[in-house]
């Protein structure tokens, strides 16, 4: 009886390998790709991107006065008394093929000019205008940091990616947006 179950657990471990070797040959091995889109600001930044602002805020580009952190320009944002200001743009990110899932984040360089400062970093879908993904930050010192927000999965293949500065009194200065999206197949 011991000979008839060891032959058996044997015959059902090789049925079982060469079932998941036909499996692997059949659907093939796991396949990514990656898309990515930088903008930093560069060339003519009114054509692309975007201000948004609530009470008293504001945003405005800086081209060629030496305070970007790459290039020549970046933008500056500006709060006081509880407004609010950000800087976005509208991205087609490249369409997922059938049976691909995706995860796509990104983020900027932001650095304070002046006082304490909070900033959302956010990725919003343009057709109901809801967060896809969204980060809050506390900007405490002048240095350049780059700020991402968490990845998200399967979004849509429009997306709009913001810096916003909230409330208080402030100001940050933006530059090197980088945004990206990677495919899988498994």
């Amino acid at each position: 009886m011991r000979a008839a179950f060891t032959r058996a657990a044997r015959l059902t471990a090789a049925a079982v390998m060469a079932t998941t070797v036909a499996l692997t040959v059949a659907v093939g091995p796991a396949q990514a790709d990656l898309w990515q889109h930088t903008d930093g600001f560069e060339g003519d930044p009114a054509a692309v991107w975007e201000f948004h602002r609530s009470g008293a805020g504001s945003g405005a580009f800086e081209l060629g006065t030496g305070t970007a952190r790459s290039g020549s320009n970046n933008a500056i944002l500006t709060t006081s008394a509880g407004g609010w200001s950000g800087v976005g743009k509208l991205l087609t990110v490249r369409p997922r093929t059938a049976g691909h899932s995706t995860t796509c984040g990104g983020g900027f360089f932001v650095r304070g000019v002046s006082g304490p400062a909070v900033l959302n970093v956010e990725v919003i879908d343009p057709a109901s205008w809801t967060y896809l993904a969204l980060r809050t930050v506390r900007i405490t010192d002048t240095a350049w940091r780059r700020h991402d927000v968490a990845s998200y999965a399967d979004g849509p293949t429009q997306v709009f990616i913001r810096v916003s500065l909230l409330g208080g009194s402030g100001a940050v200065r933006v530059d090197d947006m980088a945004f990206q999206c990677t495919f899988f197949r498994a």
